[in-house]
């Protein structure tokens, strides 16, 4: 983060504070600091067919599992560390630490946000040739746009490649 994009952000947070804490997020980031040089995505050749391909999960429902650190949901700048989920892990053994969306969904099937078990199954009938072992979680709140491209992001990408991956499966909250 730059020094400019620093005062930047901290001059918002000090203003937005209040709105932050009292959990009026759409208020509190209406006028949150954006990247502003962003250039859209463009797309890439599937390199092997999926049906060949080992698929990564990444959600950013701020899971993690026994074991792990919770994430730190509470806090009303978000969490901006990532979680490795070992796909063999039992969803019972998975937490969703997420504080900005109505979990109740998610807690009766983890798979809302969080669908290893689908994932597994088209691995198991050949649709995708497998999945990726770990899978990523983050928490999709934050109000700090540079710490995510900065930590978060960078974070996210080295864990899918380390993970042999061809292709990811992006599921956002």
């Amino acid at each position: 983060m730059t020094p400019e994009e620093l005062e930047l952000y901290n001059d918002w947070q000090a203003r937005r504070r209040p709105l932050l804490e009292a959990k009026q997020w759409t208020d509190a980031m209406r006028d949150v600091p954006r990247l502003t040089d962003l250039q859209p995505a463009l797309p890439h050749p599937v390199r092997r067919p999926l049906d060949k391909s080992t698929v990564a999960l990444v959600t950013s429902a701020a899971i993690s599992q026994l074991g792990q650190p919770p994430m730190d949901g509470p806090n009303i700048e978000g969490d901006y560390t990532i979680r490795l989920l070992d796909i063999d892990t039992p969803t019972s053994d998975l937490r969703i630490w997420h504080t900005h969306f109505d979990l109740a969904p998610a807690l009766e099937d983890v798979n809302v946000v969080y669908p290893i078990d689908r994932l597994k199954e088209l691995a198991a009938d050949g649709t995708i040739g497998s999945v990726a072992n770990p899978a990523v979680s983050f928490m999709g709140f934050f109000s700090n746009v540079f710490r995510i491209r900065d930590e978060v992001a960078p974070a996210v990408v080295d864990a899918v490649l380390k993970s042999g991956a061809d292709a990811a499966l992006l599921v956002p909250v």
